[in-house]
């Protein structure tokens, strides 16, 4: 019975509802799909569709496994780029087009998911973060991102102090700003101190600067004779005891160094905790990331969790890491011993190894702090070294990528790899800078020359204000210089930077590619460098693709590549600007399996296995902060919008969203 069918799928539709009589309306399929086809109407910049790219298919083809109808899909696809329903089948896309395209193709076993008027886009691929690392202490930390007032987010803490247990700790590492905070401050160690009590606790703002409280200062066994950590500052009272101060000064290796000092999770709950950090990035229509490495995170030791989530098929994230080096002057002898355990390309679609970086070499990169100064190495022994180590990784056939924020940097960079490139040639490498706020003209130009790519992150979207203070109006302008890359053709793509540099959530990245203001609402980035949201997009779809070296597989919604899609919570392409921050997804989907389901779609969802330990935070504050509830329940809340179902007679309208 067409009733039976509504309880499998997506329905809130009160007709549908148990006990309910429904009346029904028989509808002929082509009124219903002329209805279908206009769900595609309005997408600015995306143009209107204009034909199947993906000739329908014949009757009796192989059934799709899933059909997604009364949709408006955003694919990306320049040939094709608006549709209204798609066909899934095997894990990919096997058909893109207009109802009528897709019919064909539904058997009776294909689960259809009526999209209800939705916008569908390409699962969001972040280009660079963080993401392994911060999976491993999740659901751990008390996460601020988002949280609007210092007042909440010290509520936060205070309420956590009192239940986490010894020997752990309360942890708010990044991924916060105080300009997002009404307040428009950081807290202050008094605060903190009196907030927190014997319960140690670190609270790091981006890569800038620490709090740690007495119980903190005491646990690590800090006194006046304790020296300062390389690349920070203890800052000290009058008689020279540690206050709880740390600040980066030219390295974020000081900050890592206070953080690795914290109690871990078990390894059992580090796993567990990386499949609740998938979830979260699922809930916000993240299907892939690039990951970036980073400092304290060694292979495969510190790998350990995602490579048995990935060997025991549990991913719900396509992931693509590469390698960071660890060890500040013996870059070389990592990679080389590296070499030995993993090969380029080595994994699957899920999980595999891409390359190298972002950090090759230590003293090629810069300081990760806006508000201090650059602190440029002596000319000869970085060249020397960083010539050393890329020869090394390029003999390998490894693309890599190295951290390089200011012109600095990247022109020194750019010489040796200038010389490099005579003796062996870069253009088969997927290789690129990463950040890159300040690259003037010329090196842009340089770097267009030797085939090299950028991946920018929306650190500015946190960071800049103490950007705008150090550097100035004309220079934040141009941080990065967007169009110039464009004009150059140089392949573009961008992350987050999460989750300590920035938030996780890539809807503030999007906000700012579009609109160039900071989480605090300062403009900063000129009209010539915005984005309008379809190329923005692409920044976060295609474009990341094209870093890993696949964009024949994903990055556009279109027949043969992976079924990784989002239905959003609102329209991307017509809300207010400063509503983008507020997207989320209600239906994620990757590899043809539905990962995320909310409020009409929440069933289809698979569950997750729940945290065991009830002084965890994530069961209090996980997720992105939400404005209130009433707004986190209207964006799962399904629209009004009548959708068909059938059982094989007449097609007839409900609410349940299948058809």
């Amino acid at each position: 019975m067409a009733s039976n069918l509504c309880e499998s799928v997506a329905c809130t539709h009160l007709s549908c509802s148990p006990g309910a009589t429904r009346n029904a309306v028989d509808l002929g399929r082509r009124d219903f799909l002329k209805e279908t086809a206009a769900a595609t109407a309005g997408f600015a910049g995306l143009g209107l569709l204009a034909g199947c790219e993906t000739p329908p298919a014949k009757a009796g083809a192989n059934p799709a496994d899933a059909l997604i109808v009364n949709a408006r899909i955003a694919t990306l696809n320049p040939r094709q780029p608006a549709a209204s329903a798609l066909a899934v089948r095997s894990g990919n896309i096997a058909a893109v087009g207009t109802a009528a395209d897709v019919e064909s193709l539904r058997g009776p076993g294909t689960q259809v998911i009526d999209a209800g008027g939705r916008t569908v886009i390409p699962g969001l691929n972040d280009g660079h973060t963080h993401f392994i690392r911060g999976g491993l202490t999740y659901t751990n930390e008390v996460r601020w991102d988002g949280v609007p007032s210092l007042a909440e987010a010290m509520r936060r803490v205070r309420d956590q102090a009192q239940r986490t247990p010894s020997p752990h700790w309360v942890q708010v590492i990044g991924g916060w700003t105080w300009a997002q905070f009404s307040e428009k401050r950081f807290p202050t160690l008094e605060e903190i101190n009196a907030a927190t009590g014997d319960t140690p606790c670190m609270i790091m703002h981006l890569y800038d600067r620490a709090w740690l409280n007495r119980s903190a200062v005491r646990a690590l066994g800090w006194s006046k004779d304790t020296p300062n950590m390389f690349g920070g500052a203890i800052e000290r009272d009058a008689s020279g005891n540690p206050t709880g101060l740390v600040t980066s000064t030219t390295s974020l290796a000081s900050l890592v160094a206070v953080w690795l000092r914290i109690p871990r999770l078990s390894p059992e709950d580090q796993i567990l905790s990386t499949r609740h950090f998938m979830r979260e990035h699922n809930r916000l229509g993240v299907t892939s990331v690039i990951d970036a490495g980073g400092g304290g995170q060694n292979y495969p030791d510190n790998y350990a969790a995602i490579a048995k989530l990935a060997a025991d098929g549990q991913m719900t994230l396509r992931i693509g890491y590469t390698l960071f080096a660890q060890a500040p002057g013996k870059e070389l002898a990592n990679y080389t011993a590296w070499s030995k355990l993993v090969k380029y390309g080595q994994g699957n679609d899920w999980y595999r190894m891409i390359g190298t970086g972002e950090y090759i070499l230590y003293q090629a990169g810069d300081v990760a702090n806006f508000a201090k100064d650059y602190p440029v190495p002596p000319p000869g022994v970085m060249e020397r070294n960083f010539a050393a180590v890329v020869k090394y990784i390029v003999a390998q056939g490894w693309p890599f990528r190295q951290h390089t924020s200011f012109d600095a940097s990247a022109s020194r960079v750019l010489d040796v790899l200038e010389e490099v490139n005579r003796e062996m040639p870069l253009k088969n490498l997927r290789w690129g800078l990463d950040h890159c706020e300040t690259l003037r003209p010329r090196t842009l130009e340089r770097l267009a020359a030797l085939g090299g790519s950028i991946d920018i992150q929306n650190r500015m979207s946190l960071d800049g204000e103490a950007f705008l203070k150090k550097y100035g109006a004309q220079e934040a302008a141009n941080a990065p210089p967007i169009a110039r890359i464009r004009e150059l053709g140089i392949p573009l793509a961008c992350g987050t930077d999460a989750n300590r540099a920035t938030s996780y959530n890539p809807w503030i990245g999007l906000h700012w590619l579009v609109t160039g203001k900071t989480l605090g609402g300062a403009k900063l980035q000129g009209d010539h460098n915005l984005l309008d949201r379809a190329e923005a997009l692409r920044l976060y779809t295609s474009g990341s693709a094209w870093i890993s070296g696949e964009e024949g597989k994903k990055g556009t919604l279109e027949a043969g590549k992976f079924a990784d899609l989002a239905i959003l919570s609102a329209d991307y392409f017509g809300v207010p600007t400063e509503q983008i921050k507020d997207i989320e997804s209600v239906l994620t989907m990757v590899g043809g399996k539905v990962v995320y389901g909310a409020g009409p779609f929440s069933r289809l969802a698979p569950p997750l296995p729940p945290v065991a330990q009830d002084w965890l935070p994530v069961r209090q504050y996980g997720e992105y902060y939400r404005r209130s509830a009433a707004e986190a329940q209207n964006l799962a809340r399904a629209l009004s919008r009548p959708g068909l179902i059938a059982d094989g007679r007449a097609w007839e309208a409900c609410g349940c969203g299948s058809f």
